[in-house]
């Protein structure tokens, strides 16, 4: 998986590309964690490059999404393929961040 990081305006996104798995989900725990640390409130992760996500890259996701709800931040996604939706439908976890058809969009929305 490749991670890309930078910031629009008070918002970080994040652009990762192949899968997230459990052998490299640990890496984006890394960025989110320096996210925080840094005081940020607004992340996107723009999963248009992303083909697959397995359970240990939801449960990072969801433990960014909490981390940043304790300091009212949030957390939004975008460009999310059917196949990934599909997963975070099965699993539930959809209903807890925004989801965006787009980059723009969503740095309108978040």
């Amino acid at each position: 998986m490749d991670i890309k990081v930078e910031k629009i305006n008070d918002v970080v996104l994040v652009v990762l590309a192949g899968e997230l798995n459990m052998d490299n989900s640990n890496a984006l725990r890394e960025v989110f964690k320096k996210s925080l640390k840094e005081a940020n409130k607004k992340v996107l992760v723009d999963f248009e490059k992303l083909s697959f996500i397995d359970s240990s890259g939801i449960a990072t996701l969801i433990e960014m999404f909490q981390n940043l709800g304790k300091i009212s931040g949030r957390l939004c996604l975008c460009n999310v393929n059917k196949k990934i939706i599909g997963v975070f439908e099965i699993t539930k976890v959809h209903k807890l961040f925004g989801i965006f058809a787009s980059r723009e969009e969503a740095l309108k929305n978040i």
